[in-house]
């Protein structure tokens, strides 16, 4: 073991080359730091209606804005408002970011990106019956947590329970359909961002500029041993997506997640290479063959 300033590593030794490894955090930075954005948002959706912050309730005819309680009208007003206001501030992310509002802000991609986990551990060819009934089982559940999180933004979910409430009948029916896509969704995991998300085909057909790209920058150190692609939450390859200009293939459909920077630390480290993903704000020159992966292949383990 070393220690750096007081922080204890690991070493690995490769063909007799020992080097010291990467702290937790280094090696999973930017996964870390998103869950970290994902909850925090997935926090404020709760706390916000929960104590009334924020909440429109359809069933009662009433609305509450910092506890006060107004007039249903009244209280829309705001919530129009601050529709309004996400629509612009996911145009300018986008302008300047990229799509770092799927990759870092919306809680249906955290969902998802979890659900895709999941997934590849219970629903394989190979999965026995028991463990697909159990994937199935755990996304229906999911996809009523994930109803419940939306509706309590519209409704006292105590609606549910009373049978007297004229609105039981229509928030059941919305309730059931509202499960019904998001099980959809978390069931076939990450590729709702990749295809059907309306939010993400909204991101991909308005202007976008990215200020900051994954990209392989050391390409010598490349082993391709294509981590970076296997972890890659919108399957593409992160050593050459920001050369292409594909509506899903290329820099358009990158989510900015960074999972392939953790990706190659990790997998680097353990050979006692040098890190070879990094993020750039210009594009090195590169040839056809790079953008094309040919010149990839050549890179073996």
């Amino acid at each position: 073991m070393l220690t750096d300033g007081g922080v204890v590593m690991s070493t690995t030794v490769v063909q007799g080359q020992s080097c010291p490894q990467p702290s937790f955090f280094e090696k999973n930075k930017f996964t870390i730091l998103r869950n970290v954005a994902y909850l925090t948002v997935i926090f404020f959706l709760i706390i916000l209606p929960t104590f009334k912050i924020v909440k429109i309730d359809i069933a009662r005819n009433q609305a509450f804005i910092f506890g006060k309680q107004v007039p249903l009208a009244e209280g829309l007003a705001p919530v129009i408002f601050a529709i309004g206001i996400f629509a612009i501030l996911v145009i300018i992310l986008n302008l300047i970011l990229g799509r770092v509002f799927c990759g870092w802000i919306c809680p249906g991609g955290w969902f998802a990106e979890l659900q895709e986990k999941f997934r590849k551990m219970w629903w394989t060819p190979k999965s026995p019956t028991g463990q697909k009934i159990t994937y199935i089982v755990f996304t229906l559940f999911t996809s009523i947590i994930f109803s419940l999180l939306f509706l309590n933004w519209v409704t006292d979910l105590r609606v549910f329970f009373y049978v007297t409430n004229p609105s039981f009948v229509p928030m059941w029916l919305v309730f059931l359909a509202m499960t019904g896509m998001f099980y959809f969704e978390l069931f076939i995991g990450k590729r709702w961002c990749r295809v059907f998300c309306p939010t993400g085909i909204y991101q991909k057909i308005t202007p976008y500029h990215h200020l900051y790209k994954p990209t392989l920058v050391n390409v010598d150190a490349c082993t391709d041993c294509r981590e970076c692609v296997k972890n890659c939450p919108m399957a593409l390859d992160p050593r050459r997506m920001a050369y292409i200009n594909d509506f899903y293939k290329g820099i358009q459909a990158c989510i900015e997640c960074y999972n392939c920077i953790d990706s190659c630390v990790k997998a680097q480290s353990e050979k006692c290479l040098p890190v070879a993903m990094g993020i750039v704000k210009e594009l090195p020159p590169r040839d056809p063959d790079f953008i094309s992966g040919k010149s990839l292949n050549k890179h073996t383990n």
